[in-house]
């Protein structure tokens, strides 16, 4: 089996490996795009491109408009015409006041793609089965030639400070941005997570912090981990808060309505199947140690 771990994926499990299967090994993906989801995607991408491409005098609008030509109004969760419209234009004027408080950065890239072989950083050890892949929101590049990570978030109130410290997204685009391991020399390479908050008055706030050998080694050893427990099938539930906005939650609580109008009539129908046959399994496995005791 061979698995490629991007940074949803790796958070996906460690959440709930329940929500992993349905989603990645299931299929059972919303047929439209949820609000919070969609309104986030647009705000990235118009931030993103008024810093990489400012010179540009109506990039918000002109970004803002190839955005949403890209994601209809039929394919977002959107009730009326009159509110997808009405998400755009909030959207946009958020945007706006998000790269205010940003001032202008020193941005070279957006939306960046990397991956990689998962390498464990000391050792040289290659997992052949295992391969990693991030995209990077921003790269900043200092006047002195130091880069910064930027992974931004739109969020509804301030977060808590000191998540750059552990954030796993954040070791993950490190420790791909740093390879091949061999020609670097394990320094402490500075991160972000830039907070854009939905408040009635947007603001900006900057949670920053480094990665360096410690954190390569810890995401060798979480990626072995998990590539392991998914090889071995293990997807139990983690039933918590996170439930209340996860698009499987009427999966796992048997909401035949709400799960047909989020996935619809086919998706239903497999999730059902799928659950006979675990059952089918379980039974069989039950009966063969019965008859062989």
């Amino acid at each position: 089996m061979s698995i490629r771990f991007s940074k949803s994926k790796l958070n996906t499990y460690l959440s709930c490996p329940r929500k992993y299967y349905l989603h990645y090994e299931l299929g059972m993906r919303a047929k439209k795009a949820s609000k919070t989801l969609i309104e986030g995607s647009a705000i990235h991408h118009i931030v993103e491109s008024g810093l990489v491409y400012r010179q540009i005098s109506d990039i918000a609008e002109e970004s803002s408009r190839i955005f949403w030509e890209d994601n209809p109004f039929e394919n977002c969760c959107y009730e009326t015409e009159q509110e997808y419209i009405s998400a755009q234009q909030l959207c946009l004027f958020q945007s706006k006041k998000f790269l205010e408080g940003l001032g202008p950065l020193p941005a070279l890239r957006m939306e960046t793609e990397y991956q990689c072989q998962l390498i464990h950083p000391l050792t040289g050890e290659t997992r052949e089965d295992i391969s990693l892949l991030g995209y990077l929101d921003l790269l900043l590049i200092g006047e002195d030639g130091t880069p910064c990570l930027v992974d931004l978030k739109t969020v509804g109130k301030t977060p808590r400070e000191g998540m750059s410290r552990v954030a796993l997204e954040m070791s993950l685009y490190a420790y791909l941005y740093t390879q091949p391991f061999d020609s670097m020399e394990f320094s402490h390479y500075p991160v972000a997570l830039v907070y854009l908050i939905r408040t009635k008055e947007p603001k900006v706030h900057w949670d920053e912090s480094t990665r360096s050998l410690p954190h390569f080694v810890e995401i060798f050893n979480i990626c072995s981990q998990v590539a392991s427990s998914i090889e071995r099938g293990c997807f139990w539930r983690n039933p918590g808060m996170h439930c209340s906005w996860c698009d499987q939650q009427s999966l796992c609580y048997m909401d035949e309505a709400l799960a047909l109008e989020t996935f619809g009539e086919e998706s239903w129908n497999l999730y059902l199947l799928d659950n006979a046959r675990l059952e089918d399994e379980l039974l069989g496995l039950y009966e063969s140690r019965v008859v062989n005791f």
